[in-house]
């Protein structure tokens, strides 16, 4: 079950994935998922699938710290969009045609 915790920390996990401290990437498995890591600490996923959103942190050897999906909590949506954005370089890919208009 969710936590309070749980919320703050990946409220906290969004907070620095918006100012660019962890840098997204899409993995080999499927366009829909992205993976960020902190070497030495832990590494996070993020995927979708038809029903809802997934966050999973794992410690460098494999286990599982946190697992939340988006019915838990609506941050795991906020943190996997901001994800996509970035593995994606959605915001990099659309400046020039700002600037077009200028």
């Amino acid at each position: 079950m969710q936590t309070s915790k749980h919320d703050s920390q990946l409220r906290y996990f969004l907070k620095l994935t918006r100012f660019g401290v962890f840098k997204w990437k899409r993995t080999a498995d499927h366009n829909e998922t992205f993976t960020t890591s902190m070497k030495g600490h832990f590494v996070v996923t993020v995927w979708e699938d038809k029903v809802r959103r997934y966050f999973r942190q794992e410690s460098p050897d494999g286990q599982v710290q946190l697992s939340v999906t988006s019915a838990d909590s609506e941050v795991v949506d906020a943190i996997f969009s901001q994800a996509k954005s970035q593995a994606f370089n959605i915001y990099g890919a659309t400046a020039p045609i700002g600037r077009l208009d200028s």
